[in-house]
């Protein structure tokens, strides 16, 4: 499971590549690829599951099993690896309601874990134990993007929680550090990404979706533009733990466009006690 859905996120990559050099042949083959997640998508349990040569479903499926089809996961989180096409995993999931639901569940559920298909527990599945954070278990890369899906979802608030919740209690400025180990710099770019305020979810795609910045103000300087861009954010008390609104430079986003984050000279966030909607 976990290598069908990499390869067709790098399918996808592929395609977008070959349609920027104008090679529309090779980009539809690659296109047509990126969709084989969708093969591996069981609508009676609601989880992507890996099939045999005759395409049934593997048997004795629990979606707390970590192992064998799923790489440092289960399905749970894996289920959620279609950076590509979010819109596309929503629609075969049954559309938005359930995809909401799911992503409350994840967060709701106990961080529990099968062994079955490694033998027995990695490190991965004791951060995920041993933290309060349900299912999400942001001490590896298959749930790096799983707070910033909630944008997608009924409740597109929760992702500024998440992320502000997860900065203060899951890193941490002394010895213990990072959730998990670093994996070649992995976990410090997503408190980067997280402190700035945006996210690369899908980074094959040219956009960020919104998330909550952590300082007053910081500036990050563009080299390819050779200028700066300053980042402010209003309201910033330790209780506001959601967006009220975002502007680049005077235009309300909700997502934000990487050319025109190239062009712009500020962006500023307004932060609120609760929820705008």
């Amino acid at each position: 499971v976990s290598h069908t859905l990499d390869y067709a996120y790098s399918d996808f990559c592929i395609a977008s590549c070959a349609k920027k050099l104008e090679n529309i042949e090779i980009a539809e083959t690659y296109k047509a690829a990126s969709q084989n997640y969708r093969q591996l998508f069981d609508a009676e349990t609601g989880y992507m599951r890996a099939r045999d040569n005759q395409g049934n479903f593997h048997p004795d499926f629990s979606p707390y099993s970590w192992g064998r089809d799923y790489a440092e996961c289960s399905a749970i989180q894996a289920t959620l690896g279609v950076l590509h096409d979010i819109p596309g995993l929503i629609q075969l999931m049954g559309g938005k309601e359930t995809f909401s639901n799911y992503l409350l569940k994840a967060c709701q559920d106990a961080p529990l874990f099968e062994t079955t298909g490694y033998g027995y527990e990695i490190h991965e599945m004791s951060e995920m134990a041993t933290a309060p954070f349900g299912q999400i278990a942001i001490s590896n890369q298959p749930s790096f993007h799983i707070p910033y899906l909630f944008r997608y979802s009924d409740y597109p608030d929760y992702t500024a929680l998440l992320i502000k919740t997860l900065r203060q209690k899951a890193f941490h400025p002394s010895w213990e550090a990072y959730p998990g180990d670093e994996d070649n710099g992995s976990l410090s770019a997503w408190y980067i990404w997280s402190a700035l305020g945006f996210y690369p979810t899908c980074p094959g795609k040219p956009s960020y979706d919104l998330g909550i910045p952590l300082f007053d103000h910081l500036r990050v300087y563009l080299a390819k533009e050779d200028k700066w861009l300053d980042i402010h954010t209003k309201q910033n008390h330790n209780h506001f733990n959601f967006v009220k609104e975002c502007r680049l430079d005077k235009t309300l986003v909700s997502t934000i466009q990487h050319q025109d984050l190239l062009k712009a000279e500020q962006l500023t966030f307004t932060l609120s006690w609760l929820p705008s909607h």
